[in-house]
């Protein structure tokens, strides 16, 4: 991983919310409604309140642990935690009992050659595919594999969000034909859009 840990860690959140939100949107930032935002705005208490009422009723009572590991992990990763959510809210709607067409597991809907890859670059625990369902580690692990591709595609937003879902040698092979994948990326930031709406409209009615 080439992520500065110590760097990010000495940075506020908000100001590492803004430098994402910068990356992911260029130029459209400005004008969009996530500008609004560049404070932390009850951030922990706003993020919990998500994580609450998406998640099933069986995994509400790990709903601390999983709000705190998404604001962290996202910190550590220097992601905006609401495109972390965004990410986990495409790919399972908050279930950590997904599972996908091709073996994809949990929240971040992981696969498992995948988790095992990054456990063992984290140098964390692997325990098979049991390891990707417990939400806490598998959104660990996806946030960390998102840097990994993030830094691979040099913080081209459209391009790491695009190899999440379809893999990095398909991103490239469909790069090196002039093509950029766009639908999975208008899939993740229309529900990152939609997060801030709402963190909009909960603050005019305070």
């Amino acid at each position: 991983m080439t992520t500065n840990l110590a760097l990010a860690n000495s940075r506020s959140l908000a100001s590492i919310r803004v430098e994402h939100a910068r990356e992911l949107m260029g130029k459209s930032y400005h004008k969009s409604i996530v500008s609004r935002f560049k404070n932390d705005h009850d951030l922990e208490r706003n993020i919990h309140h998500i994580v609450v009422s998406r998640l099933p009723k069986a995994y509400k009572v790990k709903a601390a642990s999983i709000a705190k590991t998404i604001i962290e992990e996202a910190r550590k990763n220097s992601f905006d935690p609401y495109f972390v959510m965004a990410v986990i809210s495409g790919e399972s709607s908050f279930n950590p009992k997904a599972v996908g067409p091709v073996g994809e597991i949990g929240m971040m809907q992981i696969r498992p050659s995948t988790g095992k890859w990054m456990a063992q670059i984290k140098k964390s625990k692997w325990q098979g595919e049991r390891t990707l369902q417990d939400p806490v580690t598998n959104i660990k692990l996806g946030v960390a594999y998102l840097s990994w591709l993030r830094t691979k595609f040099e913080g081209h937003g459209q391009l790491y969000l695009a190899a999440y879902n379809m893999g990095p040698k398909a991103v490239k092979n469909a790069v090196s034909r002039d093509v950029y994948p766009k639908d999975y990326p208008i899939h993740v930031m229309k529900r990152y859009i939609s997060f801030y709406r709402e963190l909009s409209q909960k603050n005019s009615t305070i």
